[in-house]
């Protein structure tokens, strides 16, 4: 489980990270087109509001679950005992992932009435469809994560009470 979440960590850092530069790059490009030559890059601020900020939006939503840098509010476990603080926990994991999925399936349903309709840019023919997908699969991915980290806590709480693991 650790291994899969660091491959995942890096492909989702590096895959962020690869749409801002492309973005960036996209939009310098443009803007010197534009100021020098008077020929701007048809679709650039569609394709930047339609493709590389949703991506870049998006795929920082695992990211932060996986680097567990969600903002948390610990105010009703960290008095707890660890036994009663852990079922808050996978409470809150399991919670989690059953808003993602609806998330997911309201963005399915949204990315196949796009799909169905041929969706494009408001202004201009640059497609839009296809990065309608990226919700479902981003909130499936971020559920699977939940029960992943919920799983996670009851074998910990599991090793602690069951006294594995401890030295004697």
């Amino acid at each position: 489980m650790f291994t899969f979440n660091r491959v995942l960590d890096r492909w989702l850092t590096v895959t962020t990270a690869a749409a801002v530069i492309v973005m960036m790059l996209h939009i310098v490009t443009h803007a010197l087109a534009r100021s020098l030559f008077d020929a701007p890059v048809y679709g650039t601020n569609e394709i930047v509001e339609y493709w590389y900020l949703p991506i870049v939006a998006l795929l920082g939503i695992p990211a932060a679950q996986l680097q567990k840098e969600h903002i948390t509010v610990t105010m009703a476990i960290e008095r707890a005992r660890p036994a009663t603080a852990a079922v808050f926990t996978i409470f809150a994991c399991i919670l989690g992932a059953l808003v993602s999925i609806a998330f997911a399936w309201f963005g399915l349903m949204k990315a196949l009435e796009n799909t169905a309709i041929g969706s494009t840019a408001d202004v201009s023919a640059v497609i839009t469809w296809p990065v309608y997908y990226l919700v479902p699969i981003v909130f499936v991915l971020l559920a699977v994560l939940y029960i992943l980290d919920a799983v996670a806590i009851l074998r910990r709480s599991n090793t602690h009470s069951t006294g594995a693991g401890e030295e004697k």
